[in-house]
């Protein structure tokens, strides 16, 4: 295929150089900044630069914030190839599958709406990595008009570049999934190293500390941007652990043993069944009619 990757940050930058590392397809990369499409150029990550015609292309990947992904699709559909297909990589869905979808099939292209579950506390493309795809999770929201045919297209695509289990999904329920399994975790490292004595946990600390604490160094434009758009769901989860840390903190103030017992061992069992389930999951998970 010939590939055109929007947004060559993270994400984009690693689809292209995992593109090039695992697969025959032409990679075009388009960029805001031209210092960095000009850097992906020499460093033979793309094969050219794209700036206002987006004919030609079989698939173009949308790597772009969510409130632009909706401006750049609408400014440029109209210079795609039907038939083309145009996947965004967006982290909330919120209306974008809905409205771009209706846009994009206007003039003739396919739109799909993904999530690949991967990066790092690192962003931009100098931290971008071939490597950076290899056994993650990749999230599919079509709707229910979109053709079977480009979701396996898609599909086939990410498991080239390293996907290895793909959920199918409706926008509303990766928004409600999404707050819980990546934006609460990271509220809670960005609040977690608030404490007064981080500045002495040099030599007291160990893995549980790095893992908490990862990602608190994520990229404050994107993730402020990322909260707002999903506040409702995120906020519902933040809810709920504001009452389970709640819990904790009553039966530790009551020197209560029993219910403290209780709890890390409720806590504890709910992992391993989480751990269970995750073992026994398919390669590809449909939850197309859940609520």
């Amino acid at each position: 295929m010939k590939v055109l990757v929007v947004g060559l940050g993270l994400i984009g930058g690693s689809v292209c150089k995992a593109l090039h590392a695992f697969t025959d397809h032409g990679v075009y990369g388009c960029d805001s900044n031209r210092e960095i499409a000009e850097k992906a150029l020499s460093q033979h990550v793309i094969d050219g630069i794209v700036t206002d015609d987006c004919s030609g292309f079989d698939l173009i990947v949308v790597s772009l914030y969510p409130e632009i992904i909706r401006t750049w699709v609408q400014q440029n559909v109209h210079t795609m190839s039907k038939g083309t297909i145009v996947m965004d990589v967006a982290g909330v869905k919120g209306d974008i599958p809905q409205i771009l979808g209706e846009v994009c099939a206007e003039h003739g292209v396919h739109y799909l709406s993904t999530h690949p579950m991967a990066g790092k506390e690192r962003y931009g493309f100098d931290a971008s990595d071939e490597n950076l795809f290899q056994g993650a999770n990749f999230i599919l929201t079509p709707l229910p008009e979109t053709p079977k045919s480009v979701t396996a297209q898609v599909q086939n695509f990410a498991h080239q570049i390293g996907f290895r289990r793909f959920v199918l999904t409706t926008p509303k329920l990766h928004d409600r999934m999404i707050a819980y399994t990546s934006q609460l975790a990271h509220v809670v490292s960005s609040a977690y190293v608030k404490s007064p004595v981080i500045s002495l946990e040099s030599g007291f600390s160990g893995g549980s500390f790095h893992d908490m604490t990862r990602i608190a160094t994520m990229n404050e434009d994107m993730w402020t941007m990322l909260f707002l758009e999903n506040r409702e769901c995120l906020l519902r989860e933040l809810d709920t652990l504001l009452e389970n840390l709640t819990a904790y903190r009553d039966v530790l103030e009551k020197s209560d043993e029993e219910a403290l017992h209780t709890l890390i061992a409720e806590g504890r069992m709910r992992k391993e069944e989480n751990l269970l389930r995750r073992r026994n999951a398919p390669s590809v998970i449909d939850l197309m009619d859940e609520k």
